[in-house]
């Protein structure tokens, strides 16, 4: 590629007007030299640091002296995550979440035992299509095994 990215980009520049050719068109004669000098894109991949700079950047409140304000805030942040780590599991927080059930409420609470147990936040779901007989199936075995019925 490095061979004939020049010769790509004479032909091009006798087909296209000169404005066609900004500054990224150049990059084509860069690219496969540092691809062949630095490996793969991932470990030279800014765009994780920048984000995080981002963030940082808007927490900060005196803008100027950012650099200072920036360290600030990184500093909070960290500190914020670290005790929030330790609150009791009643306290809502990133680290312990507000429950996805209606736990400790009788009102909510089912009357039957199919309901009835520890409940806690799920991981990741994923749907599931049941044919008709797989319904039936599971409808059938819970109607046969619950007490209530």
């Amino acid at each position: 590629m490095e061979k004939f990215a020049p010769e790509l980009l004479c032909s091009l520049e006798k087909i296209f007007p000169p404005g066609f050719f900004v500054s990224m068109a150049h990059m084509i004669l860069h690219l496969p030299y540092e691809a062949r000098m630095n490996g793969t894109v991932a470990p030279r991949w800014m765009y994780s640091t920048e984000r995080r700079m981002h963030d940082l950047r808007l927490k900060a409140r005196n803008k100027c002296k950012i650099e200072a304000s920036i360290a600030e805030a990184s500093i909070i942040e960290e500190v914020a995550n670290f005790v929030t780590t330790y609150y009791p599991a009643d306290v809502p927080t990133m680290h312990n979440p507000v429950s996805r059930y209606n736990t400790g409420n009788p009102e909510h609470e089912s009357a039957l035992s199919l309901f009835r147990g520890q409940l806690g936040t799920s991981g990741a779901a994923s749907s599931v299509e049941l044919s008709q007989e797989e319904w039936a199936s599971i409808t059938l075995y819970i109607l046969i095994n619950l007490a209530e019925v």
